[in-house]
């Protein structure tokens, strides 16, 4: 039996070793391939011709002129490719712009330091900064499509955001000093175009993937949702594919290749609620150390309302208290022992926290005339509370009673008699007074806000 596990596991080793070396090598050749920009000379181009369009600096004539080995006195001819290293090439500022600012988000820059709050189409530029508060959330649109998910407790920076003049890409380099991100980077999938997130640990570098990077206290982590990623430390790197992530401590080398947890089953979770708190069973994960949960009141989770991590251990369940009614939306990640989160599962639910029923009198009606007949004072029922108390009053404060009886119906007749006896001529008032019924609620104490007064019925006599 040992010698199958060990063949099992060894097969896997492959596997995966030769999938990672697949995905590696073309990531390479990708990134070799865009370090230079093809250009095909035009009728009537020159070296000084092409640079006035595209090159960042005069001197960049005699390097391009180096590099493809084409002498200054040798006139260019239509169609011919020259190679120009995209070092040589303009950069042109592209401005990133807020699609979402919710709760506490603040930015400053090197000629404004002074934080100052964003909002939803506010443009950001190289330089600048941006902080998130508690359960509050931004999102950045980059020039290329790319948009930065910036989490609750963050700071990120802009480190550049430019176009390349003449090969039309992108390029955005963002620093993440503390926090947690999610990246959907160059969802068109343009060659060319590149988003690279430093933290003080370690870098990312991608060209169109999904992916979350987060850092804090000398350690960055980064999770790859869809594509691939470059993670770098320490002068090495691991290429990090769909379902993979790594860890890196600071001055260190990344952590080879981890596989990230499955998405938490939440099939079974309850999607309505009638109380004010909810509560889920969090099914166990092989090797799985915490579950960690975000609450929103929107299906884009920008309106975050709490943020909570539990413990798997036995039994575990996540409770959620002090809910307003509405739709909620749950996401939850598993999270490993490197504290690397896998894949999202998102659980909606409905809380409808119904109040205690008002108790409305039915019996008898507003001014009803009294004779020397059977009498039936009925109202509706609350399911919260089982012993009703119904008074009769001379005065609609209740100070001179002339009945008061206790009862677990929603009515009670008095006999002919009692009208006689007890009632002379005049108005009086009745209600009815709802309580807890202890013998089917115990252990439960009685609460006082359980109790339940009616309005003031008036009958005649």
């Amino acid at each position: 039996m040992n010698a199958v596990n060990s063949m099992k596991h060894f097969i896997t080793y492959v596997v995966v070793f030769c999938s990672l070396m697949c995905v590696y090598s073309a990531f390479a050749e990708e990134h070799a391939a865009e370090t230079a920009w093809h250009y095909t000379v035009k009728p009537n181009d020159s070296f000084e011709l092409i640079y006035r369009k595209y090159l960042a600096t005069r001197a960049g004539i005699a390097k391009l002129s180096s590099h493809n080995q084409h002498p200054l006195s040798k006139k260019l001819q239509p169609r011919q490719v020259l190679i120009i290293p995209l070092a040589l090439l303009k950069k042109t500022p592209a401005n990133v712009q807020v699609l979402v600012a919710s709760g506490d988000v603040m930015a400053s820059s090197a000629q404004q330091q002074t934080p100052r709050a964003i909002k939803v189409g506010d443009a950001l530029t190289q330089g600048d900064k941006l902080k998130t508060g508690k359960y509050s959330v931004a999102k950045l649109r980059f020039a290329d499509g790319s948009v930065v998910d910036v989490q609750q407790n963050s700071s990120i920076e802009i480190h550049a955001s430019y176009q390349y003049a003449g090969k039309e890409t992108f390029v955005s380099l963002l620093k993440l000093n503390n926090g947690r991100t999610e990246i959907e980077a160059n969802p068109n999938r343009t060659i060319g175009n590149s988003m690279q997130i430093e933290t003080p640990s370690a870098i990312a570098a991608v060209r169109g993937t999904q992916f979350r990077v987060a850092t804090g206290a000398d350690i960055a982590l980064q999770e790859t949702i869809e594509g691939q990623v470059a993670f770098s430390a320490a002068g090495q790197e691991v290429l990090l594919a769909k379902g993979y992530g790594s860890v890196v401590e600071k001055n260190q080398a990344p952590l080879p290749p981890i596989v990230l947890p499955d998405s938490p089953d939440v099939s079974g979770f309850k999607q309505q609620f009638e109380k004010n708190h909810a509560a889920f069973n969090l099914v166990p994960q092989t090797e799985v150390v915490a579950f960690v949960s975000q609450l929103a009141r929107d299906p884009e989770f920008t309106q975050i309302v709490h943020e909570y991590v539990t413990q798997a251990e036995q039994n575990a369940t996540l409770a959620i208290t002090d809910l307003a009614d509405g739709q909620y939306y749950l996401r939850l990640r598993a999270q490993e022992v490197h504290g690397l989160q896998g894949q999202s599962a998102v659980h909606s639910f409905t809380v409808k926290a119904r109040p205690l029923a008002a108790l409305e009198l039915l019996a008898p009606t507003a001014a009803t005339q009294i004779a020397d007949t059977s009498l039936t004072f009925a109202w509706t029922p609350n399911p919260n509370n089982a012993i009703y108390t119904l008074q009769i009053a001379r005065d609609a404060d209740f100070q001179n009673k002339v009945y008061e009886t206790m009862t677990t119906l929603t009515q009670v007749t008095l006999a002919p008699a009692f009208a006689h006896a007890q009632l002379t001529q005049g108005e009086y008032y009745w209600r009815v007074i709802s309580t807890p019924n202890l013998l089917k609620n115990q252990p439960q104490k009685a609460n006082p806000q359980d109790k339940m007064i009616s309005k003031v019925g008036k009958i005649l006599r």
